[in-house]
């Protein structure tokens, strides 16, 4: 009697597939990647969590307040309209300060609860074309 002869089975990786997920996770990480950079520089330096440092005894800070409207106020008096984006009325104000004062003028901005992150972003940029180097945040609701 003859035994019936066993092929012997050679086992072996499939690399087709494997490079088939592969290409599919790579175009999918480069499809949901996103390219462009909407938030520009602004070149601030915000301070973290620490304390402030007391300013000098003449100098005294200026706060600008954003309502949940949009309207901007500067050491409680309104400034514009809460549709303009320049803010040119609080750069203009910060521009005298900063001449008067120099860079240690301190600008506190105090956002009210459900102000809009585009609204903040408009006075950060009016800080920075004004120049303010000393620049906090004052996150405590009155």
């Amino acid at each position: 009697m003859r035994l019936k002869q066993e092929k012997e089975v050679e086992n072996s990786i499939q690399l087709g597939p494997m490079i088939d997920c592969m290409m599919i996770l790579l175009m999918y990480f480069i499809i949901a990647g996103r390219i462009d950079v909407e938030e520009k520089y602004l070149g601030l330096m915000i301070p973290g969590g620490g304390t402030a440092a007391k300013p000098e005894a003449l100098i005294t800070e200026i706060v600008v307040s954003i309502n949940e409207a949009g309207q901007v106020f500067c050491n409680n008096q309104p400034l514009g309209n809460p549709d303009d984006t320049e803010l040119a009325m609080v750069r203009s104000k910060l521009d005298q300060a900063l001449k008067l004062f120099g860079d240690k003028q301190p600008v506190v901005i105090h956002p009210q609860p459900r102000v809009r992150q585009q609204r903040i972003a408009d006075v950060l940029s009016a800080c920075a074309a004004a120049g303010v180097k000393n620049l906090s945040f004052n996150a405590n609701q009155q």
